[in-house]
């Protein structure tokens, strides 16, 4: 169902035409004309594409007829500028072509002007319809190299963040050998002189035995001083920052790339959230970040359906957006969705919807045990001898 906020902009659009037609022209035509000229404005969300043909072609044939087809012509060149901005590329050569020629054949036939010759009048109207599908096709084009921008980025984000890691990694490595050969170093040392001590002759009071145990000693505190300022060391580099586990009361970050996008996001959780495993948080999670992913970088699509509902026994999670969606390839983000979700028992499935594609998914919960089963175990227990 068209949004309402459209519907509203064509009866507006409808009364403005009808207006400016009571002080022209008078006849249930042109009112009928503008009035379906107007009316895709409702489907322009829905079916752009469509909405811009036909909305063209009855702004042309008032224009051929002559009519005063002011709002109806501005209302077609813009609904096929944004069918060029949310339509597929193949979609702008068509479009352009036949926006073009319907306002070239509507300007020719209504021309009536002898000093202007037909061919000029006809390249005027085909650049009136044609200007507009060319504006919206390089809107598209620089919001995909925008959005590529941004993944690329990101890419090169966690690359980097890789590659500090790995260092840091290596650098506590390094650390640690150098902690090792000291610490075993000494230690051979310690164990040798405490060998020696141990075989001398006489009890504590020998002087040999005495410097034994003092060489013992000092070499022992020598390798305690210096393990620990390697260890500091250590220490002051910081422990390797654990992101926590990806869970489902974090799923409103998910969301902003989406809307960054110009995407309309709608968010609803039904039921009660409860703690899960987090073994099915992070597969709920993940499913959802694959999705909208998909969403912004491959369906088209101009808004988004995010559902999460718990239920007695199982967790649904749903995400479905108004665009195109691709078939899955093997090893692509559908398969690896489908391979995590039946780790955890799930069902999957993903595939066009009466809007335009949907992922859905469902997690098995484990039972919650009632009142009954904690009075028979207390019963249990109180029999056990």
């Amino acid at each position: 169902m068209p949004p309402r906020a459209d519907i509203l902009w064509a009866a507006l659009a409808s009364v403005a035409s009808v207006v400016v037609l009571q002080g022209e022209e008078s006849g249930a035509a042109p009112v009928l004309l503008a009035v379906a000229a107007c009316a895709p404005i409702a489907l322009r969300r829905t079916h752009p594409l469509a909405a811009a043909v036909v909305a063209v072609a009855f702004a042309a044939a008032g224009m051929a007829l002559d009519y005063t087809a002011i709002v109806p012509v501005l209302v077609g060149l813009v609904l096929s500028c944004q069918a060029a901005i949310h339509g597929v590329p193949r979609v702008t050569l068509p479009l352009t072509a036949y926006a073009g020629v319907a306002f070239a054949a509507a300007v020719a036939i209504a021309g009536t002007d002898p000093v202007t010759p037909i061919l000029m009048r006809t390249a005027f109207g085909f650049a009136i319809g044609a200007t507009p599908v060319l504006i919206g096709g390089s809107i598209r084009r620089e919001r995909e190299r925008t959005r590529e921008a941004r993944e690329f980025g990101r890419r090169i984000a966690e690359l980097r963040d890789r590659d500090v890691e790995r260092a840091v990694a290596e650098e506590r490595l390094r650390i640690a050998r150098d902690v090792h050969d000291i610490t075993g170093h000494h230690l051979s040392a310690i164990s040798l002189q405490a060998a020696g001590a141990s075989g001398a002759r006489g009890a504590l009071a020998d002087p040999e035995v005495r410097e034994a145990l003092e060489r013992i000693h000092r070499l022992t505190s020598e390798a305690l001083g210096q393990t620990r300022r390697a260890l500091g060391v250590l220490r002051a580099t910081g422990p390797a920052t654990l992101a926590p586990t990806p869970r489902l009361e974090h799923i409103e970050p998910l969301l902003e790339p989406a809307r960054d996008a110009g995407l309309a996001v709608d968010l609803r959780v039904d039921g009660p959230a409860r703690p899960l495993s987090d073994e099915l948080e992070v597969c709920a999670y993940r499913v959802l970040q694959e999705s909208l992913t998909n969403v912004v970088r491959h369906s088209r699509a101009t808004s988004v359906r995010v559902r999460v509902a718990y239920g007695e026994r199982d967790l649904t999670v749903e995400v479905e957006d108004d665009g195109a969606g691709h078939a899955a390839r093997p090893g692509g983000g559908i398969e690896g969705m489908r391979e995590r979700v039946a780790i955890v028992g799930g069902s999957f499935a993903a595939g066009p919807s009466a809007r335009g594609w949907s992922v859905r998914v469902s997690l098995p919960l484990p039972a919650e045990p009632g009142p009954r089963a904690s009075s028979d175990e207390a019963q249990v227990s109180g029999a056990t001898p």
